[in-house]
């Protein structure tokens, strides 16, 4: 009789070691961040919360690109506990509709890594007429100056007036023909790139704005430093 007992108990733990387990759950299986002018940042939430009945580990939370910067949760969740993750998206260099993802890795025996969605539908009031807001100039020879033309247009109802232009290092000049852009107006700019180095190199320059909505244009431009012929 006693050796059932034993058995009975065994049996007993081995039930409920198997039902304690963590589980984590989502507020929302995705941040919505709305419309964002380009060039801005805005900021969204994602709530964990460990529904189980065992402690929850969370691993890493890790964006799925650079644009995107995360301040980190608790590593552990106890049984009905919970936490925020705070999610701060860069708009710059982004046009139309953006999807990225936060990808959370656990010890959620279930689902031990899921994806959480990050969308934004960034404007633009200076837009860019080629539709991009990077340039890419090829293979350019050190010691060699290049210029590349390109243009933003006005695509508000309302005037903009340009405050600064600033550049990202000495090997990028930009001028722009003028300072005061009525509605429906293009911006002429003349790019100048001299490579500094071989191999890869990317720049950019920012023009500031009295837009409230879109106080910053950043265009970037893209480009391999060679060898002289």
């Amino acid at each position: 009789m006693r050796k059932i007992e034993q058995i009975f108990i065994m049996a007993l733990l081995v039930l409920s070691n198997s039902f304690s387990q963590p589980k984590l759950s989502l507020g929302k299986p995705e941040v919505d961040l709305g419309i964002i002018y380009s060039g801005m940042k805005k900021n969204g939430k994602i709530e964990l919360m460990n529904s189980g009945n065992d402690t929850l580990r969370i691993y890493s939370v890790q964006p799925s690109c650079g644009c995107t910067t995360i301040k980190q949760p608790k590593n552990i969740l106890l049984p009905f506990e919970s936490d925020i993750v705070e999610v701060e998206f860069n708009s710059s260099g982004y046009h139309g509709k953006v999807e990225k993802h936060i990808n959370i890795t656990t010890n959620d025996p279930l689902s031990g890594n899921v994806s959480v969605k990050l969308i934004a539908d960034v404007k633009e009031e200076l837009e860019s007429t080629s539709h991009s807001s990077l340039l890419w100039l090829g293979n350019i020879e050190l010691g060699k100056i290049f210029v590349q033309g390109t243009a933003l247009k006005n695509v508000s109802d309302h005037v903009i007036r340009i405050k600064n232009l600033t550049t990202s290092s000495s090997s990028i000049n930009v001028k722009i023909e003028k300072k005061t852009l009525n509605p429906n107006d293009t911006l002429q700019v003349q790019l100048t790139i001299k490579p500094e180095k071989l191999g890869y190199g990317s720049d950019f320059f920012t023009i500031e704005t009295d837009s409230k909505n879109q106080p910053r244009v950043e265009i970037r431009a893209s480009y391999v430093g060679v060898k002289e012929n």
